[in-house]
């Protein structure tokens, strides 16, 4: 019965010691906290306990029981490369450098056959948290040599980058690829860690310049041409990336399916000009029609339309040469199927740009009962149809359409999209109160861009609504905003004259000067919609459309005055000044953008990385 007594107080015993020694170890006390170790550690030589008191011992300076604790535990533990690497480390301490270095050397020596790869890389493992990244290659490339199914080249590769030697570490990736075409997904992974694609220009030139010898040396090896693509996407350097991507659709017999993909990307990244070029390559270099040909042929219409939209500097004779090329594409493609997509482009650009509503309005409603259409594409034709009844003032035929929409997707996006339209156009109405009960629901929709758009016309109508006092300035605002979206704009210019005439400095007056940007902006009178925006910016700075009115003037001034400066400043105001506007993010990839085309000096200055 006395030994059941005994077991207890002993582990609490010991249990009391350990606490004892880390209290006087985490002091620094270390001539106490030894005192415990020594009784600790031959009871428990666990690894926990070994790494205290071997620190508490080289604090102490006792480096010959240090060593010998070390040697215990490497004796103990055969396979414990840690173990192993810890006494190397504590001659390094004692500055035995040469010493550490010919053990650490000798170690990777005595590896061999009859070390498994894991052995093998546990060992590198433990001279990486050293940061001694030779050895650990070392260690990596004698497993690959004695192990035939051993291939750590992309480890190795990889801490060739950790030390800084990218050449090495470039022309491992590659050699891999070599091998093993199929990692070139692991080695796009890996290589962004230590090739910043934007800014390290030295490394840039070296892995294009090793990369388009590999694919003149291996043109068999479709992996390098990948890669060269690919380098030239990170870079920005589309033009080169494109040039590539044509050589290898043809390499590959690929029919345009490459250059197709590409022209998608392009199109992803605003690229419009590109896009076209590609879409145009696909179409024009394969004589059978296939896939990637109608596809191409659906595709460039869209491209056009974003590349003269995107500025909105075109003219009418530029709406006139789209239209004509979407009527062109109609004749070419014959399958009802492969119509549908031109036509809802062609519907939208009649309804919206060139304002034939009524020809607008016949396509939409024939695309309503065209074949093979699905419930969605039906309903967002629907949208569109109700919108070009809100152009043409039917306001209770585009209602019930958006109803049905609402009520058909009610749990999806595109069933806040309607109701969200109808919710403005009860604001249209004068119906503000109806309005915000729809709106209410809307704060807290999947869509951040909806709930945003909610929100926003929540708090106009919040902060100008009032039935005592301003009901006739509100009601007039919403008619202007309702005669803008039907490109009424000199009406809409005369209903905000009369609000201002009849009550001049009320709480519409930021919005109102927002809205007269919106109508100069339509008529593409660039430097009047400029002067609009800097009036609120400098007059309203802390009301609701401050960083509204500083990113429009900042986008003004970059894609439609040509001053990309002024445009820098003005994304480097806002991420500044409105830290928590929804427009930060994209404000800091525009002035990033910028930054890159800076004289280094000048990013030096600017603190800019």
């Amino acid at each position: 019965m006395s030994f059941l007594f005994i077991l207890p107080s002993t582990s609490y015993a010991q249990s009391t010691d350990i606490e004892m020694a880390k209290y006087y170890y985490e002091q620094g006390d270390f001539e106490k906290a030894k005192l415990y170790y020594d009784k600790i550690y031959n009871e428990r030589p666990s690894t926990s306990i070994f790494i205290d008191y071997l620190n508490t011992l080289i604090e102490l300076k006792e480096y010959k029981k240090a060593e010998k604790i070390t040697k215990k535990q490497i004796k103990n533990e055969k396979l414990g490369a840690f173990y192993k690497v810890k006494l190397g480390e504590l001659y390094e301490i004692q500055g035995l450098k040469n010493k550490s270095e010919k053990y650490y050397n000798d170690l990777i020596d005595d590896f061999g056959k009859k070390n498994n790869p894991s052995e093998f890389n546990l060992l590198a493992n433990e001279f990486v948290k050293l940061l001694k990244y030779d050895l650990a290659i070392k260690t990596l490339k004698k497993c690959d040599k004695i192990h035939s199914n051993s291939n750590n080249s992309l480890f190795i590769a990889n801490l060739y980058g950790q030390k800084g030697d990218h050449e090495q570490m470039v022309d491992s990736y590659l050699n891999q690829i070599d091998k093993n075409p199929r990692d070139i997904n692991r080695v796009k992974a890996f290589l962004p860690r230590s090739i910043n694609f934007e800014e390290d220009e030295i490394k840039v030139d070296y892995l294009k310049k090793s990369l388009l010898k590999k694919v003149q040396k291996n043109p068999e090896n479709e992996s390098f041409y990948d890669l060269l693509i690919w380098m030239f996407q990170q870079n920005g350097d589309f033009k080169s990336a494109f040039v590539q991507v044509k050589a290898f659709d043809k390499r590959t017999k690929s029919k345009g399916e490459k250059v197709h993909n590409f022209a998608q990307l392009c199109m992803s990244n605003k690229k419009y000009d590109l896009a076209v070029k590609a879409y145009d390559y696909v179409i024009n270099t394969e004589n059978e029609i296939n896939y990637f040909t109608i596809s191409s042929k659906q595709s460039i219409l869209t491209a056009l339309q974003r590349k003269i939209f995107s500025n909105a500097n075109y003219t009418k004779k530029d709406l006139r040469n789209l239209k004509n090329r979407y009527l062109k594409t109609l004749d070419e493609i014959k399958a009802i199927d492969d119509k549908a997509p031109i036509i809802e482009g062609l519907a939208y650009l009649e309804g919206f740009y060139i304002h034939n509503i009524d020809t607008a309005e016949l396509l939409y409603t024939q695309l309503l009962t065209y074949p093979g259409m699905t419930p969605k594409r039906i309903a967002l034709n629907k949208i569109r149809l109700g919108d070009i009844y809100m152009l043409k003032n039917e306001i209770w035929d585009a209602s019930l359409l958006y109803m049905q929409v609402e009520k058909k997707f009610k749990h999806d996006i595109i069933g806040s999209q309607a109701k969200f339209k109808n919710a403005k156009l009860y604001y249209y109405s004068g119906d503000f109160e109806w309005s915000q009960n729809q709106l209410e629901g809307l704060k807290a929709s999947t869509s951040k861009l909806i709930a945003n758009d909610a929100i926003d016309l929540s708090l106009l109508i919040t902060d100008n609504y009032n039935m005592d006092t301003t009901v006739i300035n509100m009601m007039q605002f919403a008619q202007a905003d309702l005669l803008i979206f039907q490109n009424k704009l000199e009406q809409a210019s005369l209903k905000l004259d009369s609000i201002n005439e009849r009550d001049p400095g009320h709480s519409l007056s930021d919005e109102i000067l927002f809205k007269r940007y919106e109508i100069a902006f339509k008529k593409q009178n660039f430097e009047k919609a400029k002067k609009y925006l800097e009036v609120i910016r400098i007059s309203y700075p802390q009301d609701i459309l401050a960083d509204n009115a500083i990113f429009k003037l900042a986008q003004l001034e970059e894609n439609q005055l040509n001053n990309p400066k002024a445009a820098f400043v003005l994304y480097e105001k806002l991420m500044f000044d409105y830290p928590g506007s929804l427009f930060v993010v994209e404000a800091r990839k525009r002035y990033r953008k910028y930054a890159e085309t800076l004289p280094k000096q000048e990013k030096l200055i600017k603190g800019i990385k």
